[in-house]
């Protein structure tokens, strides 16, 4: 990945790049990270932001891990981080799993012996709170809700520690060479249902067993030839697979549904929604560029307008105390006239650009 120093000197780093070696860095530098086009963090430098920010969630002076609920957090503390980073949460909840899943366990350990074994870098009245919490009835409530949860799955991804958006991100390309990919393996994106039996085989190209996948997959390769058999429009493969796949893999109310296959952070507009059809189309990067024009133009004009307004209150002053004096003259009044001729052409003008760019 590519490092750049406060002079702006470039470097290509290699081999592992650990959250520490990130801390030990002296001076101003950047690394270069990658998003997708779902802003989500991609490839070396997105794995190394998302170390660094699980480094972050397990330092107690940053980020305590006694506060049972991230809103209860001091607010100071969390502007310190959210002002950077917004993945924090999601850290920090999964290193108080992995404390829980590596300290508690009540059948085989008192809870005087899991307070005093206090993990290195945790404070000791910290870890004392976390300890009391797992012990109390609202944390026996989630995890009961968690196994349930969990019993309740029929689909199991096999991507193992690789995310959703590097898996897509690898199906369209391939081959990097300092952070440059010289070969496409497929060259677009992937579709709903192509990704998901993708993503949910074993490297024996099995599904896990007891699971419903299988099933899934048996009976959308079905409809999805009857569909194709039967239609008379020259509609492309990958279109008809994903319209069978989202039908078998939602449910009816699509409203508050995650989009299957997407990770953190991707909503069902992104993917199905106005965004996502502007986005084929290339519209959405011309709105963009558009809205940017329109936010100079209102800004130029709104500067222009707040310079017009001041020179249109001195005139007013000048009026009002001249009307005082009894010494109102054609200069001060020509003066205080053109300057409200001024502010309102400027102010029609503005109007007009604003309906000729509509």
């Amino acid at each position: 990945m590519r490092y750049i120093d406060a002079e702006g000197k470039v470097e290509v780093w290699s081999g592992s790049i650990q959250p520490h070696d990130v801390w030990l860095i002296k001076g101003e530098f950047r690394f270069e990270v990658c998003f997708n086009r779902y802003y989500q963090l991609i490839r070396k430098g997105g794995a190394v932001l998302v170390k660094f920010v699980a480094d972050i969630a397990k330092k107690a002076e940053l980020c305590p891990i006694g506060v049972v609920n991230w809103r209860n957090v001091k607010r100071q503390v969390q502007a310190n981080i959210v002002e950077l980073i917004r993945h924090v949460g999601k850290h920090r909840r999964q290193w108080k799993f992995e404390l829980k899943a590596r300290y508690f366990n009540p059948t085989v350990r008192t809870r005087q012996q899991i307070e005093n074994d206090n993990p290195g870098g945790i404070v000791r009245g910290t870890w004392l709170e976390l300890a009391k919490y797992w012990y109390s009835g609202q944390s026996k409530k989630y995890a009961d809700n968690g196994r349930e949860a969990r019993a309740m799955l029929s689909h199991l991804h096999t991507n193992g520690s690789t995310s959703f958006a590097n898996s897509r991100d690898e199906f369209e390309c391939h081959t990097c060479l300092f952070l440059v990919y010289l070969e496409m393996e497929h060259g677009r994106e992937p579709g709903g249902y192509e990704f998901f039996d993708r993503t949910h085989k074993t490297k024996d190209e099995v599904y896990p067993e007891n699971t419903n996948t299988q099933e899934l997959i048996d009976m959308a390769k079905s409809k999805i030839d009857a569909s194709v058999a039967s239609s008379s429009s020259s509609k492309p493969r990958i279109e008809v697979e994903d319209e069978v796949f989202n039908e078998l893999i939602y449910d009816k109310d699509k409203s508050n549904q995650k989009p299957v296959g997407y990770g953190f952070g991707v909503k069902r507009s992104d993917v199905m929604g106005v965004h996502a059809l502007l986005r084929k189309k290339g519209i959405a990067s011309e709105m963009n560029n558009d809205n940017n024009d329109l936010k100079v133009k209102f800004a130029r004009h709104k500067k222009e307008t707040a310079k017009l307004i001041m020179r249109l209150s001195s005139s007013v002053s000048d009026l009002l105390t001249a009307v005082q004096n009894g010494h109102v003259s054609p200069e001060t009044l020509a003066a205080t006239n053109s300057s409200l001729r001024t502010i309102t052409a400027q102010v029609s003008q503005y109007s007009i650009d604003s309906l000729n760019y509509i």
